[in-house]
């Protein structure tokens, strides 16, 4: 391992859940149980929790009647000890962030933690000793981890800099100037991407499932009940995953079911260097035949 590697400050270990405001409640926890294979654990009339594996849930739903379409207000990473969640709470404080508190209902939910906003508003919470239950959901049709949020940007190299050099996420890959894949300490490609975009919106959440034959069986249904296929299959070239995309803005972003997701080894980990990609469509999906063949994203 190099120098460098060994002194690097580390950052989040992983993606934990996503606190999504929707319109209407009922009918978003119907959809994340049906389509995604989550377990509804707790809810209320103004919030839902569910979950895909033991960690205490990956999806955290808000009652917002006054909304017609969902919006993601947060996601929340776990870190991996009281010394790395210190060491992020002193390069907030030193890059200028306000520290704000952790929400009230994740209080109960770790040890320790507090919450920053990205430059884009969107609240990052970051935790030691997330909640776990004994064991995974009873259900077949399940993903195994949630693995990512997909970032549309118009602050993209603020937001760069703000999720590299402030909260400590290397670089995997680049496409052009538009489009980073960043990772944690969990050693997926990417727990993290940003795009360049005219305005910002959290783009799609991605569901790790057990096999490819479940991000089949989810296609299906989703084909089955008319969701609409916002991508379909699509052979990842950065992160090797294949997956779809379904999307209903009522329920949240889009979502993606993926399987095959890369995850870096140790060394890999210490010493990658971030690919730097051409803009072209097979960068992005190696099944597409030729470098104008932008549709269907």
């Amino acid at each position: 391992m190099s120098t460098e590697a060994a002194t690097r400050r580390r950052g989040p270990y992983g993606m934990e859940y996503a606190r999504i405001e929707v319109p209407d409640l009922a009918a978003s926890i119907e959809f994340l149980q049906y389509h995604v294979g989550l377990q509804l654990e707790q809810h209320d009339d103004e919030y839902a929790f569910l979950r895909a594996d033991i960690e205490h849930h990956s999806i955290e739903l808000i009652a917002a009647p006054h909304r017609t379409e969902s919006w993601t207000t947060a996601v929340g990473f776990s870190v991996e000890s009281d010394e790395v969640l210190d060491d992020l709470r002193e390069r907030v404080v030193a890059a200028g962030h306000e520290v704000l508190e952790l929400h009230e209902r994740m209080k109960g939910l770790c040890q320790r933690g507090f919450a920053v906003r990205d430059p884009n508003g969107l609240i990052v919470e970051l935790f030691t000793e997330f909640v776990e239950y004994a064991e995974p959901p009873l259900i077949e049709l399940r993903p195994v981890d949630l693995v990512h949020p997909f970032l549309a940007t118009d602050k993209y190299e603020e937001s760069l800099d703000f999720y590299t050099k402030v909260l400590g996420f290397l670089p995997s890959d680049y496409v052009g100037d538009v489009t980073v894949f960043l990772r944690c300490e969990d050693r997926y490609h990417h727990s993290l991407a940003l795009q360049r975009n005219k305005e910002f919106y959290a783009a799609h959440l991605c569901f790790k499932m057990k096999s490819f034959d479940h991000v089949m069986r989810g296609r299906a249904r989703a084909q089955y009940k008319k969701v609409p296929i916002a991508s379909d299959l699509v052979n990842h070239s950065a992160s090797t995953s294949i997956a779809f995309y379904m999307h209903d803005p009522k329920h949240g972003p889009r979502y993606e079911l993926c399987d095959r997701h890369r995850v870096f080894t140790p060394e890999e980990h210490a010493t990658h260097r971030a690919r730097r990609m051409a803009v072209d469509p097979r960068n992005i999906d190696v099944w597409r035949p030729a470098a104008d063949d932008w549709g269907r994203f």
